[in-house]
């Protein structure tokens, strides 16, 4: 039997890539912006025009070394994933699936003023596909939240069995059945490495 290499990221809520960026919804606060992180996280199809309508900086005193040197990925308010062109441009030549990509605006503070530079791209990443193997895998622990059955433990200590045979045609994936993982193919992760 062949092993394809799969690997696994805190992308949604890994604290090192979130950025100081809010996010403007045509939605009421908070409940709107509330259900739509639910369906967000949820890998739920959400019709585009219910999509940021842009992002900005959180902070009136942000300095500019850090508006300009953004990750090519980054998670703002809600938990959100940005991109810049050139990543989503790389990721546009594997295979995503439904996973879509929206143009947003990144504006300073005051929500009026463009700041100048990269593109940006909202990612909605609408594949989830389970394929969590809880019994061969180390260091889960039961949860019944939100739809969610399995949380890895804090200590880090942990190992995640997939069975990716689900999910063989994408390189890139969400399976809610465990809390705020990604994964992704081998071949994916070495295109971002390089």
């Amino acid at each position: 039997m062949t092993h394809k290499k799969v690997w696994e990221s805190l992308l949604l809520y890994g604290t090192r890539i979130v950025q100081p960026v809010e996010v403007h919804l045509d939605a009421p606060r908070p409940s709107g912006y509330v259900a739509f992180q639910d369906r967000y996280e949820d890998a739920q199809d959400i019709d585009v025009s219910g999509y940021p309508d842009y992002v900005y900086f959180e902070f009136r005193d942000l300095p500019n070394k850090k508006k300009e040197n953004l990750p090519g990925v980054f998670t703002g308010h809600l938990s959100l994933i940005f991109v810049s062109e050139s990543m989503r441009d790389l990721l546009m030549g594997f295979e995503l699936g439904r996973t879509r990509f929206h143009e947003v605006e990144l504006r300073e503070y005051d929500q009026e003023t463009p700041y100048p530079g990269r593109r940006w791209f909202f990612m909605h990443i609408l594949e989830n596909r389970k394929t969590l193997v809880p019994d061969q895998s180390i260091g889960l622990r039961p949860v019944e939240t939100k739809g969610l059955a399995w949380r890895s433990i804090p200590e880090g200590k942990n190992k995640l069995a997939v069975d990716p045979s689900s999910a063989c045609d994408l390189d890139f994936r969400m399976d809610r059945s465990i809390r705020s993982r990604v994964f992704f193919s081998d071949r994916l992760k070495i295109a971002i490495k390089d």
